[in-house]
C-alpha cells in the first residue's frame, strides 16, 4: 500500500473526528448540551464519563469517525446554527490549513486536503434520507423553513435512532431525554401505554432535563382527564428551581399550565399564564396562538367572551396553522372547534375558511407521521380528520 493511500486511510477518521469536535464546541453558544463524544462506532471498548456526566468513549471501528450527540436545553434562535454549522466551520479551517499542500502535486497531504474538501461538499449540500441528515439541510431549514420544520411526532424515528445509540455507549444523560421525547411523542399522537423508564435520581440533577420530564407529566396528566395534576407538576417545579430555570423549558411550563387552566375551564387564568411567554417567537407563539383561541372558545361557551374575539383569535391561528406545534393534533382540533361555533352563530363564511384550512392541516399531519402513528392522531383529530366527532371539552377528572 502506498504512503498516500495509507495516509488518507489514518486521516479519514481524524477527519471524522475534527468535525464532530467543531459541533461540541459549538454546542453550548447554541444552547446544547453535549451527552456523549465518541472516536470510531460501534459497542465502546473505552469509555470515561466526566463529572458533567459527557460519556468520552473509543468504539469498536475506529477508523469508521466519531460522532458527538447533544441535546437542546435552552436554544437560542438566533444561535442554533452555531451548532449545525461547527463541523463544516472546523472543516473549512483544516482546509486553510491544508491549502499549501492542495497546491503542491509532490505534497503527500494533497490527497487528504481533496479528500477534506469532498467530505466538506457533500456536509454542506442541503440533504435528507430518511432520520438522517446533512449539516447543510438543518442550516437550510433553520435559515429558510423554520416556521415549517417537522412536528415533533415526525421525528420519532430520528430519536429513537438516537436513544438506541445512546443507550449502546452509555449516556444516561441522553438516554433519559430521548425517552422523554418520546413519551411525549405518545401523548401528542395519542398512544396509550406506561412511560418509559428514565433514571430520576440522575435528571434531578439537570433542572432542563427534569422540566421536560415535568412537562411530559403534565402534558399526560392532560390527555388522561386530570389537569388539576398536571397543575400541580408544574408549580411543584418552578416552587423547586425558580429563576435557574432556562427560558426555553420555562417556556414549556408555561405552555402546559395555561393548557391545564384551560382544561379546568378557566380561560382567565390561563391568558395571565401565557404572559409569560409574551414576545417569544417560534413554535412557543404558534402554541400560545393555539391556546388564546381555546380561551375565547371556552369563554364564548360559558357566555363571557365575544364572538368579534373569539373570530379574530381563529383568524391570528390559521395563517400559522400547518407551521410547527408541540402539539399539532389540538392547534387542528382547537381551530376546527373555533370553526364550528362561528358556524353556530350564524358566521358561516368565516367558519368555511377557518375549516378549510384546520382540515388541510390535518391531512398534513397525518401524512407526515410514522405508519404507526397515523391511526392514533386521525382518531384524536376526530371530525377534523373525517373520523369521528370528538368535543373540544372532556369533563376532568380531579
Amino acid at each position: 500500500m502506498s504512503a498516500p493511500v495509507l495516509l488518507w486511510l489514518l486521516s479519514a477518521p481524524l477527519i471524522a473526528v475534527l468535525h464532530e469536535a467543531g459541533h461540541a464546541l459549538a454546542a453550548k453558544p447554541a444552547g446544547y448540551r453535549v451527552t456523549s463524544f465518541g472516536v470510531g462506532h460501534g459497542r465502546p471498548l473505552l469509555r470515561w464519563r466526566s463529572p458533567s456526566g459527557v460519556v468520552f468513549y473509543l468504539g469498536r471501528w475506529v477508523l469508521a469517525g466519531g460522532l458527538c450527540v447533544a441535546i437542546p436545553v435552552d436554544p437560542v434562535p438566533r444561535r442554533r446554527w452555531l451548532y449545525h454549522a461547527g463541523g463544516l466551520v472546523a472543516q473549512g479551517l483544516l482546509a486553510l490549513a491544508l491549502l499549501p499542500a492542495t497546491l503542491d502535486p509532490a505534497s503527500p497531504l494533497r490527497m487528504v486536503a481533496a479528500f477534506n474538501l469532498m467530505v466538506l461538499a457533500f456536509n454542506l449540500l442541503p440533504w435528507r434520507l430518511g432520520a438522517y441528515a446533512s449539516d447543510g439541510w438543518q442550516l437550510f431549514v433553520e435559515r429558510f423553513a423554520s416556521g415549517r420544520a417537522g412536528q415533533l411526532y415526525s421525528q420519532r424515528r430520528e430519536i429513537e435512532r438516537i436513544l438506541r445509540y445512546e443507550e449502546q455507549v452509555g449516556a444516561t444523560l441522553g438516554v433519559a431525554w430521548c425517552r422523554l421525547m418520546l413519551d411525549w411523542i405518545d401523548v401528542t399522537v395519542g398512544r396509550e401505554g406506561p412511560r418509559r423508564p428514565v433514571d430520576e435520581f440522575l435528571i434531578a440533577f439537570d433542572p432542563h432535563v427534569e422540566a421536560l420530564d415535568a412537562t411530559v407529566s403534565a402534558e399526560r396528566h392532560r390527555a388522561e382527564g386530570r389537569p388539576l395534576a398536571g397543575l400541580y407538576v408544574v408549580r411543584r417545579m418552578r416552587e423547586a428551581y425558580g429563576a435557574r430555570l432556562s427560558d426555553a423549558v420555562d417556556d414549556l411550563l408555561t405552555l402546559s399550565e395555561a393548557r391545564c387552566y384551560l382544561d379546568l375551564g378557566e380561560p382567565r387564568m390561563a391568558l395571565a399564564a401565557l404572559a409569560g411567554v409574551a414576545g417569544v417567537g417560534g413554535v412557543v407563539a404558534r402554541d400560545a396562538a393555539v391556546i388564546r383561541v381555546g380561551a375565547a372558545l371556552v369563554a364564548r361557551q360559558a357566555g363571557t367572551g365575544s364572538l368579534a374575539e373569539l373570530e379574530a383569535a381563529a383568524f391570528r391561528l390559521a395563517p400559522r396553522i400547518e407551521g410547527a406545534f408541540l402539539d399539532a393534533p389540538e392547534a387542528a382540533r382547537t381551530l376546527w372547534a373555533a370553526a364550528q361555533r362561528l358556524a353556530d352563530e350564524g358566521r358561516i363564511a368565516a367558519s368555511e375558511v377557518l375549516a378549510a384550512r384546520a382540515r388541510r392541516a390535518a391531512t398534513r399531519m397525518i401524512g407526515a407521521a410514522q405508519l404507526d402513528d397515523r391511526l392514533p392522531i386521525a382518531r384524536r383529530l376526530g371530525q377534523v380528520a373525517g373520523v369521528e366527532r370528538m368535543p373540544w371539552s372532556r369533563r376532568p377528572r380531579l
